[in-house]
């Protein structure tokens, strides 16, 4: 999965702090806030991140380059003029062809991304919006959800209400979104793509978090998150990198076989979409583990360098060299759909 972090804003209401650098480049701790996004991308393993970028954009790429000393690659996503939150995705539609998550640059969190991704392919989701309670609700957008979490009314901004679960501004978009719903020009995720998404039933879900999220967007906000951090409500920690999953199965099976498996990144979601239609619902973002009903166990990882590795363990060799084949040969089938 790719990140994509909206950079662009002009932060007028950020002002004095916005006038010589970009919004998301003011700075907590010693550390610009849209590095603290680039940190919580890459500890869910989301290195390949897109930085959307207007305003003073000069100050983000001079601090992070290629993105190679944070241990991600970025690609910057420059607008000649002001296009909105989902302006410049558009224009990107060709390089996001796999599902990605997007998170506001001015954004201050520590949300669980991974819970977020794992909720998105549960629930096959073209969009999936996060959420949260607030106090006063009147400057975001607010939610309403069926019993399954099926966005079914959206208000931005309203002057009355019922109700303080509000629109966060992250989401992950199925990029088949992004055809079906071309636009060209200025374009925004709340005002015009998600009223129209919800005007033709799609499949929008909302998943509602109790993480810290602020919306730094004028100068109490910012010095409200920065109390935050030496209070110790957020820490630089909560960006630590995850280790890699484990690739042990299960000890009561002695043999394991290993194949890997190529695939360009392209036609990922494809395999995923397959292996989901017949793996139970608690699969996880990174691995997939299948328990077969005559004995045995696969667990397929998504390698984002060298595609799928497939481990099958069994009571027999032999068996477990079938499972792992056999899983081998379906992803290469899947990928040529």
């Amino acid at each position: 999965m790719k990140g994509v972090i909206l950079a662009g804003g002009i932060g007028k209401r950020l002002r004095p702090y916005t006038m010589s650098i970009a919004k998301p480049m003011v700075p907590i701790l010693n550390k610009p806030i849209i590095e603290y996004s680039i940190n919580l991308l890459r500890a869910n393993g989301i290195k390949d991140i897109f930085i959307t970028t207007y305003y003073k954009s000069e100050s983000i790429k001079e601090y992070f380059g290629n993105g190679r000393k944070f241990n991600v690659k970025i690609t910057y996503l420059e607008e000649e003029r002001p296009l909105g939150t989902a302006g410049g995705i558009f224009l990107a539609r060709k390089m996001l062809r796999e599902p990605f998550l997007v998170l506001s640059g001015d954004a201050f969190t520590n949300m669980p991304l991974d819970q977020v991704i794992q909720f998105h392919y549960d629930k096959k989701a073209i969009m999936t919006v996060v959420s949260k309670d607030v106090d006063n609700p009147k400057e975001y957008g607010l939610c309403y959800t069926n019993s399954n979490r099926k966005l079914v009314d959206f208000i931005e901004k309203p002057t009355e209400w019922t109700g303080n679960e509000v629109n966060t501004g992250v989401y992950i978009v199925n990029p088949l979104l992004l055809d079906k719903y071309m636009c060209q020009g200025a374009c925004d995720f709340s005002q015009d793509l998600i009223p129209n998404l919800l005007k033709n039933n799609e499949e929008v879900y909302v998943y509602k978090t109790s993480a810290y999220w602020r919306d730094i967007g004028n100068p109490e906000e910012y010095k409200k998150a920065r109390e935050d951090v030496i209070k110790g409500l957020i820490t630089q920690d909560s960006c630590k990198v995850k280790q890699e999953p484990s690739v042990q199965i299960n000890s009561l099976e002695p043999f394991i076989t290993r194949i890997q498996v190529a695939c360009p990144d392209v036609k990922k979601p494809i395999v995923f979409a397959k292996l989901f239609e017949t793996v139970p619902p608690s699969v996880n973002k990174d691995e997939i583990i299948i328990d077969h009903k005559d004995g045995g166990r696969t667990k397929i990882i998504s390698d984002p360098k060298r595609g799928f590795v497939i481990y099958s363990s069994a009571d027999r060799r032999n068996l477990a060299r079938e499972l792992a084949r056999y899983y081998g040969k379906k992803i290469k089938i899947w990928q040529k759909v």
